[in-house]
Order: C-alpha cells, then sequence, then structure tokens
C-alpha cells in the first residue's frame, strides 16, 4: 500500500473539514485487511474529552497570550509592573500529539502559540513555537490500543503478515479521531463566540502529514 498517496488523499478531505469521510475510507481500508488487534480502532471516537480539551485550551489561550503581549512573568507582576508592550499577540495555536507509537506508556497533546500564522503549503513554521504551554492533556479512552502498541513493538511483530499495514493505518485512524475531537469542539465553540475560535488551531500528531486547520 502507497500510504503517501493514501495520506495525501486523506489531506484533501481534511483541508476542506471533511474528517468524517477521511475517517470512513480509512476504516474500509483497515476493514480490507484480516482482523488484528489493531482493528479495535474501528468505530471508536475520543469525544468524551471534550470538556477537557475545552477547559485545557481556554487556560492556553489566556497565558500564551499573555505571554507574548508581554505580560508573562505571572500573576503578582502584573499587577504592580507596567505591561510592556512587545507588538505580539496570539494569531495561531499548534496542537500536537506525541509519537505514540512508540510511546505507549502515555498519549497526550501539547500546545504551543505563535505570534504569526502562515498557510499547510509549508509546515516548516509549525517548528518554530513562540511559547510552550507546560501542561499536556492526557489521551484516555484508548488504553487497550496503548497496549496493542506496546505488544508490538516490544515483541518486534512487524514482520507478522497484515500488521505493519494495520499498525499505520490505526495510527493514521488515531491522528484522524484526535482531529475530529477538535472539529467538534470547535464548532460548538464558535458558536459561543469563545476568544480561541477566532485565530487558526492547527492539529496533528507527530511526524504525521495529515494536519487539521480548524480557521480558513
Amino acid at each position: 500500500m502507497d500510504f503517501i498517496e493514501f495520506e495525501n488523499r486523506l489531506n484533501e478531505l481534511i483541508k476542506i473539514g471533511e474528517i468524517g469521510e477521511a475517517i470512513q475510507i480509512a476504516e474500509d481500508e483497515l476493514n480490507k485487511i484480516p482482523s488484528t488487534s489493531f482493528h479495535k480502532i474501528i468505530n471508536r471516537n475520543l469525544l468524551h474529552l471534550t470538556k477537557e480539551l475545552n477547559d485545557y485550551i481556554n487556560d492556553f489561550y489566556k497565558i500564551s497570550k499573555n505571554h507574548l503581549e508581554g505580560n508573562g512573568k505571572g500573576f503578582l507582576n502584573s499587577l504592580f509592573s507596567k505591561k510592556e508592550d512587545t507588538g505580539k499577540t496570539l494569531k495561531a495555536i499548534y496542537c500536537e500529539m506525541n509519537g505514540f507509537t512508540i510511546n505507549y506508556d502515555l498519549w497526550f497533546i501539547s500546545l504551543q502559540g505563535f505570534s504569526s500564522c502562515n498557510d499547510l503549503d509549508d509546515i516548516e513554521w509549525l517548528g518554530d513555537s513562540e511559547y510552550d504551554y507546560e501542561r499536556y492533556l492526557t489521551i484516555s479512552g484508548f488504553e487497550d490500543l496503548q497496549s496493542v502498541y506496546k505488544d508490538y513493538m516490544n515483541n518486534e511483530r512487524w514482520d507478522e503478515e497484515n500488521l505493519e499495514t494495520a499498525c499505520e493505518l490505526c495510527a493514521i485512524l488515531i491522528t484522524l479521531r484526535l482531529e475530529e475531537l477538535f472539529k467538534e469542539l470547535y464548532t460548538k465553540s464558535i458558536s459561543k463566540n469563545i476568544p480561541w475560535t477566532e485565530i487558526p488551531l492547527f492539529v496533528t500528531s507527530h511526524d504525521s502529514e495529515l494536519i487539521y486547520r480548524t480557521k480558513l
């Protein structure tokens, strides 16, 4: 299977927000393979994390915005010292899930802030954040899949028939489910005029080419 071509196909759907269709295509592809432990991903989602993610992004937005605007020395200092105008403001947020296929003990996402925003034609700029949030949000609900990846890696099972392809497709689906979670929260939040929805938020997992942008 040509995964580069397959991911390019999915990315065309992600770019226009058709994440549900991308998920269906990836699940259909996985279902073509005889059942493996990686098939546990099918019909699973991360939507139970919506409230936790909402709180996480809201906290990040406030802290990173203050940091970039020159008020990042802490709450008490901000009360007694004049705020230095840096001329910067928060223009983009980047979310990345850790390299979960090899870091199976803990799956999490982290957020980064930028005072400028570029497009997805060249994603190198996403590696130069101006604010890295010290907190991360644990991804829960897929613990059984974490065990599947642990078994696959520790027992070097990639030479077994179908397992390598199933592993790759499962990883794609996990990334898509993460993006589905963000899209769901974004859709709910934008109708409530939540401040962070006014800027683009980019979502992917480590080393993945599948990137979802919330605000076009």
